[in-house]
Order: structure tokens, then C-alpha cells, then sequence
């Protein structure tokens, strides 16, 4: 049942814990929130200072709790309103908290209030009903409960994706505590290398497995006396080779691929270039997974990119052409169709796209090197945050760009 009713505001409370910790309601000492309700007071009825929708409280005894309106409250406080007509139904606390979730509307909470309303909602009911009343998947649901179960003291501070990266290396104590102890600033970067160790070692229990079944010996190193054949990236690439007797295979120190090789025959080779073969594949595949990843974040962030930011990245005195074949190809890839402004940092990425290792090259070329690790870093400015293979070929340029240095 619900009435109609004059109450004293001071007899109107959020819901609270057992420990009179707030349950379902904004942080109002962060400056945003304040700056909220003192928007939302200068809203109300000059006469009146009341506003146009009625507050809905639950009865609690001889108080109120607030279910929807805990800013309204907040704005008539500082409009020192003594009473106000609102909506009193009988309910109970997760019905308040149920609402506060439903109500994220009119201001969106901050990542740290709707982590705290979901810890709330976690208290009437198992992962299905969460789940029901957030929309949250019940399994995401799972992730998270128990990432806030290891938070601890940390909890207050955290959002609900840094509770799920938390619970998600439930397994493995060691990852969750780093993750955890990583802070609001670093936690996202812990949890994505953490995430990148799992892959690349499952990565590589999967392709030690093949090898095996295809009859392949893992190498410690580069075997002596072989050719280099193929890059492995996948298990599926031994489908299309006929393996011959005597095969290894080499893993690259971060276990993301392998080089395959077959004994010599009567010829003797040179470990040191069938080396070289295997490493300028593997950055031959950098680049393309790098060029992807780039390019598709450019065409999606086109409007958002200061031109000068990109055209950073060209050597002094380099020349662009705003509607060239690349800067065409590239709207078409993309489905674009960009005024100048974005085909200028179009076309300026395009210049700057140089690929570091050609694939007729026994070694990198020092100016493609320069041009990969000048837009890397000129995107990375711009928000962009380069995948694993592309981190690893930077460094790669690095490498080459120091070692010419030190050459000269």
C-alpha cells in the first residue's frame, strides 16, 4: 500500500547497514555529486522549494527510509526544507535497494556507488537474483561477488570491474592479490598482463601438444644443422605440412609462436640466418596484427584525433596527400567517408604505417623502425593502447634503432 503523506525531513534516512554505513545512495562528498544536487535545487519551485516529482519513502518504524529521491532530499536540505509531501509505501530494504539500482538514470552513479548498491543487492539474494534485477549476467555475477570477497577493507574504493578482475583469478591467489594490491590506477594493467601470462600459457600446453602428436621434438634453442621451414602461430598450421623425420620446433621467449625446423639434408646450415628467417617472420606477423589493431581504432576515433597529434609522427619535411590511393583504401576498408580534417590523420598514419622488417630483408630497417615506434608513441597519446604482438615489435625497433647508434 502506498499514501500520500507530509513528513519531517528529519525523520527521512537513506538505508544503512548494521553498522549505519549508507547502502543505496550517491557519495555526496565527492565534488560531482554535490555539484549535482546543488543543480537539481536551483531546479525545484522558487515558491515552494519542492520538486515536481514526490520523493518515495519505505516505512521503517518510526522513520522513513528513502527508496527513490535520495538527491531530492539532499537538494531540500540545502534549501533548508523542514517537511515535504511524499509517496509512503510499506516495503522492505531490498525493495530500496532494488530501486536505487533501477533508478541510475537521471545522473549516472559513479563506478564506485554502483559497486556499492551491487555489494547491497548481493545481501537479499544468490547470483540469479542479482543478476535479475542488474541485468548482469549470473555468472559475471559469481566473478564479481567473489572478487568483493577478497577485497576486504579494499572494497569501498573498488568498482565492480576491478571486484570481477579480482574474482576472475580465484584460482590462482597469487595473481588476485597482485590485481588487488595493483590500486585504482594500475589494477586494469595488472589484471591485463596477468590475463596475457594465462594465455600464452595455455598457448603453449596446447601447442607442445601438437607438436607431439605430429611428431615434433621441442628444442632448447635453435637446433643446430636445420632449416628454419615455417612460424607456428596456432596448432593448426602443422595441418598443412608434411612433417618430416627429425623436426623441431623452437619456442620465442614469450611462448606466442614457435619456428618449425627441418634437419639439413647434406647441406650444412647457417644457424645464425635461418635465425634471423624465423625472427623476421615472427615480426612480419607483428606487423600485421599492429597495422589491424591500429588502423581499426583509428577509424573508430577519427573525430576524437587532433591531426597534428599523427602528423607527429613523420620525419621532418614529409610530405602527405589528403586523398592518395592509401588514404582511399583505407576509407573503403573502413567504410569512412571523412571531411579533411580526419583525412588529414588518415593519410598522415598511412605515411607513417612503415613496415620495420621487409620480407626480402635479413634485418630490420632502421627508418621503418623510427616510423613504427614514432606512431606507436603518437597514438598511445592519443588513447590508444597497443596490443601484446605490437608491444613486442616495438621493442624490436628499439632494439635495431639503439644497436645502428651504437654502430654509428
Amino acid at each position: 500500500m502506498a499514501s500520500i503523506e507530509t513528513v519531517s525531513i528529519e525523520d527521512v534516512y537513506p538505508l544503512t547497514d548494521e553498522y549505519g554505513n549508507s547502502m543505496a545512495r550517491r557519495d555526496y562528498s565527492l565534488k560531482a555529486n554535490k555539484d549535482y544536487v546543488k543543480r537539481l535545487a536551483e531546479s525545484f519551485n522558487p515558491e515552494t522549494k519542492l520538486p515536481d516529482e514526490p520523493v518515495v519513502l519505505v516505512r521503517d518504524g518510526g522513520v522513513y527510509r528513502i527508496k527513490t529521491g535520495n538527491s531530492r532530499v539532499e537538494a531540500m536540505k540545502l534549501l533548508k526544507v523542514k517537511s515535504f509531501p511524499a509517496v509512503v509505501e510499506d516495503g522492505d530494504a531490498g525493495a530500496v535497494v532494488e530501486a536505487a539500482w533501477r533508478t541510475d538514470t537521471k545522473k549516472t552513479y559513479e563506478a564506485e556507488e554502483r559497486a556499492e548498491i551491487f555489494k547491497a543487492l548481493t545481501l537479499f539474494g544468490d547470483d540469479e537474483y542479482v543478476g535479475r534485477i542488474t541485468g548482469i549476467d549470473a555468472e559475471r555475477v559469481k566473478r564479481i561477488r567473489k572478487g568483493s570477497k577478497r577485497a576486504g577493507e579494499a572494497m569501498e574504493q573498488m568498482t565492480m570491474d576491478w571486484m570481477e578482475a579480482v574474482g576472475e583469478f580465484e584460482g590462482d591467489p597469487e595473481a588476485a592479490k597482485a590485481i588487488l594490491d595493483a590500486g585504482a590506477s594500475g589494477w586494469r594493467y595488472e589484471a591485463q598482463q596477468r590475463r596475457a601470462a594465462a594465455a600464452r600459457a595455455r598457448w603453449r600446453a596446447e601447442m607442445e601438444a601438437a607438436l607431439a602428436d605430429a611428431g615434433v621434438e621441442v628444442a632448447d634453442g635453435t637446433p643446430d644443422g636445420m632449416h628454419y621451414k615455417k612460424l607456428l602461430k596456432s596448432p593448426g598450421d602443422l595441418a598443412d605440412i608434411d612433417i618430416e623425420p627429425g623436426a623441431k620446433a623452437e619456442f620465442n621467449k614469450w611462448n606466442t609462436c614457435a619456428w618449425l625446423y627441418f634437419p639439413g639434408g647434406g647441406k650444412a646450415a647457417d644457424p645464425e640466418r635461418e635465425q634471423m628467417l624465423a625472427r623476421r617472420d615472427e615480426a612480419g606477423s607483428q606487423f600485421e596484427e599492429a597495422d589491424k589493431s591500429r588502423s581499426k581504432w583509428l577509424a573508430e576515433h577519427l573525430e576524437e584525433i587532433d591531426p597534428a597529434a599523427i602528423l607527429k609522427a613523420l620525419p621532418a619535411g614529409a610530405e602527405i596527400e589528403v586523398y592518395d590511393y592509401d588514404v582511399i583504401k583505407f576509407c573503403e576498408a573502413h567504410g569512412a567517408e571523412i571531411p579533411i580534417g580526419p583525412a588529414v590523420t588518415v593519410a598522415a598514419f598511412c605515411e607513417a604505417s612503415a613496415k620495420p622488417w621487409g620480407k626480402w630483408s635479413d634485418s630490420p630497417d632502421p627508418d621503418g623502425c623510427r616510423s613504427f615506434v614514432a606512431l606507436t608513441d603518437a597514438m598511445e597519446l592519443c588513447g590508444y593502447e597497443p596490443p601484446e604482438a605490437e608491444q613486442k615489435l616495438y621493442q624490436t625497433c628499439v632494439d635495431a634503432i639503439g644497436k645502428e647508434d651504437a654502430d654509428e
